[in-house]
């Protein structure tokens, strides 16, 4: 009896890890179709019972088979993700617990290995047969979270902690090394006494695993949550930045429109007394102050054609030339916030880097449409870029420096675009195209 009780426990310990696991992967991945907390509570809650009703027949076939339907069931019924096919999902669940069952086979295979090579024989078939348990379930949190959620991702602009991988790595020796005393002491253990506390050791050590390695994933969420608010940070103060750039350009109207009436009046005065050579010279003044409230139409886009005007005028006063290249393109797919982030953040990247130059400084614009294409390129002057990763230069002024880029990226991503970075012959190069055709439907 006492027997059958410990093989009960092992197999609830079992398929508690093997829930929260698969139950953390469809939840990332998918969106819950309802409100009801306690809803999905219960749904968890009857998953993990028929697993475990399932699993006491000792039958590994069936177990796998089972669990991949009642999770595919789950999967399908209670969660949607509009972006991904219904075989799509159904297929990378079942990948999943392929190969969360392929690790934990694994893990026995390798802790039968470490009996024969250690010469233990001599133990009680219920200790050997929870410490396979024990080891392979070990293997299966590992690969997960060390393994399957570092690859197998959906985001790869996320990046990793060094504390969240130290605190992975300790984790990971810490297990190692408490298994390995108990290998060690098992089989000179004699009493029913020690074995129930080695059990209730090995219970409470994957009980901390997966404690841990589940808060070491929340802390990975939460630093992926702090990249997302300096997103935010960033695309707000550039639309704040926008903004004000345009009350001030205001505030300059009205106070030239304020005396406008003023010099209408002058004007009507010289002319009233024959003065046309003055009234000329006095009209060409003004014309001259009304100047800056003019806008160059570059585009039919009126929040590109501000931004491209300020730039021009920002890049005149730094002795940058600004060139400018401009077909018949319609960006009206494209929120006006979008389009001031990618012109916003790649301008100002550029004239960044003119700075570092001495001599030749320039911006090329280009912006066309090639049959169903629409191309942007925005080129500059530049430094010789020394660290390239992952296809982006990479800053020298530290890790958060780069945030506006990631932005573009983000927009470039929502429309199905694609960014090409190029340096070559100290000249930098910023190539995106979107398909038109694909964003007017």
């Amino acid at each position: 009896m006492e027997n059958y009780i410990f093989f009960v426990c092992g197999i609830v310990v079992s398929c508690l890890i093997d829930c929260v696991v698969t139950f953390q992967f469809v939840e990332e991945r998918n969106q819950r179709s309802y409100q009801s907390h306690w809803l999905y509570f219960f749904i968890k809650a009857g998953v993990f019972l028929v697993c475990v009703c399932i699993n006491l027949f000792k039958q590994p076939v069936l177990n796998i088979i089972t669990w991949m339907a009642v999770i595919s069931i789950m999967n399908l019924s209670a969660f949607n993700n509009k972006s991904k096919t219904i075989r799509y999902r159904l297929v990378e669940v079942i990948i999943l617990i392929l190969l969360l069952a392929i690790a934990e086979a694994a893990g026995v295979e390798l802790l039968n290995f470490l009996f024969y090579k250690l010469h233990i024989s001599d133990i009680h078939t219920i200790m050997a047969e929870s410490i396979k348990i024990t080891f392979s379930k070990l293997i299966v949190l590992v690969f997960y979270y060390l393994v399957i959620t570092k690859i197998w991702r959906e985001d790869f602009n996320v990046r990793f902690t060094r504390t969240q991988c130290l605190i992975e790595l300790i984790i990971v020796l810490f297990s190692s090394a408490n298994l390995a005393v108990i290998l060690l002491v098992i089989s000179k253990m004699t009493s029913k006494a020690e074995h129930v506390w080695i059990l209730v050791n090995m219970g409470c050590m994957l009980g901390a695993d997966l404690y841990f390695l589940y808060f070491a994933r929340f802390a990975e969420e939460n630093n992926q949550l702090k990249v997302k608010l300096k997103l935010l940070e960033q695309q707000s103060l550039l639309q704040y930045e926008f903004y004000e750039a345009q009350e001030a350009k205001y505030n300059e109207s009205i106070q030239i429109l304020h005396d406008v009436n003023k010099h209408l009046k002058m004007i009507e005065n010289i002319y009233q007394t024959n003065q046309k050579d003055l009234a000329i010279t006095y009209t060409q003044e003004i014309s001259q102050m009304l100047l800056p409230l003019t806008l160059e139409e570059y585009t039919n886009n009126p929040i590109l054609n501000v931004i491209l005007n300020d730039k021009k005028k920002i890049a005149v006063l730094r002795n940058i030339a600004f060139k400018l290249d401009i077909g018949i393109v319609d960006l009206s797919f494209m929120e006006p916030i979008e389009v001031t982030t990618i012109f916003g953040n790649l301008l100002d990247n550029a004239m960044e880097a003119c700075e570092s130059v001495e001599k030749n400084k320039y911006i090329k614009i280009k912006l066309d449409k090639y049959h169903d294409f629409i191309v942007i390129k925005i080129s500059n002057s530049t430094m010789p870029i020394d660290k390239w990763h992952m296809g982006k230069p990479v800053s020298k002024k530290g890790r958060n420096h780069g945030i506006g880029l990631i932005n573009v990226e983000n927009v470039i991503k929502k429309y199905h675009g694609s960014m090409v970075l190029e340096e070559h012959d100290q000249e930098f190069s910023c190539k995106i195209i979107f398909n038109k055709a694909e964003n007017s439907l």
